[in-house]
């Protein structure tokens, strides 16, 4: 892992994982509180690295210095559960040969609902105060000496070096739960400042990347600076008209301005580019609704619903557009 100034919840993190971690590594970028101290008493290797303003060199540096066959990544407010550290064991020992990475579900716990939080439901005692989590799959735990490192300044992953060595990875029902979004605001907002002067670096490097524009445009949005949001999603969709759901992220932000035709233009593009996925087109029937056009958005969610059934989404729309034409 890399750590600055983790004080708070490193030991509960390397207690979480101790009986499977056969060493642990700990590049530290500059802590001035007990973090090394807590990382010592675990006989922990430290690694002092000056930080660049780059996570992945600072996570390529831990990689370094691993000798063992597979490394488990963490951040130091991340822990394990007993259980989970069982599937990983066994996942390890019977990993095929083709086989050289695992992807961890990310559980980031949250007080407040968010867009894409889902319901915690969890019994693990650390966790169950918190009603809701963002999920986020992440490989995690790979196999040492293939030469795989991680890429990008920030929001850095080992995935798109896999995929370059047309490695293969696969998910295990394994959670890493995350207290990063419970730390005290004046660390998170310190935090998003860090990485969005981070993004905005990469950005200015690599100008036609999809992903960095796409991150640049989200950060935006956070800030609701609505029309350098927009900049950048469009240049997203420019670059690369599938990534992620990107004109839908530029319907909503019409929405968000009231033009809904606008709106209706870009979720149609969405669903034009995403065809296998159902969000699109909810989200324009759900348009559809409000401005009255109860056939159109029937005629959608009947589509959809052929394709995917179950999806609560879809079925909950439909019924209430029935019961408005019923009206």
């Amino acid at each position: 892992m890399i750590t600055k100034n983790e004080g708070r919840y490193l030991e509960q993190c390397l207690n979480s994982v101790g009986e499977i971690a056969d060493e642990i590594i700990i590049v530290d970028t500059g802590s001035t509180d007990k973090t090394k101290e807590i990382a010592k008493k675990f006989k922990a290797k430290i690694i002092d690295f000056k930080w660049i303003d780059d996570f992945s060199a600072a996570r390529n540096e831990s990689l370094k210095h691993a000798t063992k066959d597979w490394i488990l990544v963490m951040d130091a407010d991340e822990v394990i559960e007993e259980k989970d550290l069982k599937k990983i064991k066994d996942a390890i020992e019977n990993a095929g040969s083709g086989l050289v990475g695992l992807q961890l579900e990310q559980r980031s716990y949250i007080n407040n609902f968010f867009e894409g939080a889902l319901k915690n439901d969890s019994d693990f005692g650390l966790v169950r105060q918190y009603p809701f989590y963002i999920p986020h799959n992440l490989v995690r735990l790979f196999k040492n000496n293939l030469g795989l490192g991680f890429r990008h300044r920030v929001h850095e992953l080992i995935e798109d070096s896999i995929s370059e060595k047309k490695l293969e990875y696969q998910k295990l029902d394994a959670v890493l739960h995350h207290f990063g979004s419970l730390k005290d605001e004046n660390l998170i907002g310190e935090k998003t400042n860090k990485y969005s002067k981070i993004m905005l670096k990469q950005l200015e490097e690599e100008p036609e990347n999809a992903r960095y524009n796409y991150q640049a445009a989200r950060m935006f949005l956070g800030r609701n600076d609505f029309s350098n949001a927009l900049k950048y999603f469009e240049k997203t969709a420019k670059i690369n008209p599938s990534y992620k759901l990107v004109f839908s992220e530029i319907a909503k932000i019409y929405l968000g301005m009231n033009d809904k035709n606008r709106a209706v233009e870009y979720f149609k593009k969405s669903m034009k580019h995403n065809p296998e996925n159902p969000s699109p087109a909810n989200n324009l029937a759900v348009v559809y609704m409000s401005i009255g056009k109860f056939e159109q958005a029937k005629k959608i969610l009947e589509g959809q619903l052929k394709k995917h059934p179950n999806n609560q989404a879809l079925r909950y729309n439909y019924e209430k557009c029935l019961e408005n034409l019923k009206e």
